[in-house]
């Protein structure tokens, strides 16, 4: 992973809890009903998912945030583009978020999203767990390097909470 000076840098993990599944877990310094906003409102999100340097946005971000409500996210970045798109099924602000994600390279391939934000004193600890349809899926999604993408973008994040506290 890049060498950032981003605070809670070392709190990011990621671990295969099954054959199916990824975990993620960051701490972050903010109160986790803005840690939630971060990740729920498109003018926030399109500042730090997938924002892994110089060269790299997000050009497409809707969210229509509602059980039912769709989302769809584009990345640009230096060699092209990449797409999501997915659905909400269940949204408990500041606590919980559950949506589907499917990438768009791969139309038939969904997966289901749960994100749980837990208060620890002030700070926010997020614990997001992506059941994949297969442990090929699963695979495949950890040879792409989503591992030091996801630490990059929660690096962002984590500046982007800090700013939006002062």
């Amino acid at each position: 992973m890049l060498a950032t000076s981003t605070a809670n840098k070392n709190s990011f993990q990621v671990t295969t809890p099954s054959e199916q599944e990824i975990c993620i877990t960051r701490l972050f310094n903010a109160p986790r009903h803005l840690v939630f906003e971060a990740m729920t409102r498109p003018e926030h999100v399109k500042r730090w998912w997938g924002c892994l340097s110089e060269g790299y946005s997000v050009p497409v971000c809707e969210m229509d945030l509602r059980p039912g409500g769709a989302w769809r996210f584009v990345n640009r970045f230096p060699e092209g583009e990449a797409a999501f798109h997915g659905e909400y099924k269940e949204i408990t602000p500041p606590s919980r978020l559950v949506y589907t994600e499917i990438f768009e390279q791969f139309p038939d391939t969904v997966s289901v999203v749960t994100s749980v934000f837990t208060d620890e004193g002030g700070k926010t600890r997020v614990t997001t767990t992506t059941r994949y349809p297969s442990k090929e899926v699963r695979d495949a999604v950890i040879a792409s390097g989503m591992e030091e993408g996801a630490g990059l973008s929660y690096d962002r994040l984590e500046d982007l909470v800090a700013q939006l506290q002062r």
